[in-house]
């Protein structure tokens, strides 16, 4: 393999936990909590397959906090609080 493929491989590995984890956090936000449960579980794992720990469990926390930003969108952000709020609601 060479070095250019390698290091492909590294940073999508890097990526992994944040990804996992920015879902987990949208799914907590939309109230699917199995799922963010899961997704959760996975971005904990795959952060703790990353070679150097801190640089996955630092892209796992820029992940969750990036999940909670609700964009710069306000419909976007009015929607998702009127739907976790029906969820609550049943």
């Amino acid at each position: 393999m060479t070095e250019g493929a390698v290091l492909v491989l590294r940073l999508l590995l890097w990526l992994l936990p944040g990804l996992l984890m920015f879902l987990a956090v949208r799914g907590f936000l939309a109230g699917r909590r199995r799922v963010a449960l899961g997704l959760l579980i996975g971005g904990v794992l795959a952060a703790l397959l990353v070679k150097p720990f801190a640089v996955g469990f630092a892209f796992w926390v820029i992940g969750g906090l990036a999940g909670l930003g609700g964009g710069r969108n306000p419909k976007y952000a009015r929607e998702l609080r009127e739907r976790i709020e029906e969820q609550q609601r049943r």
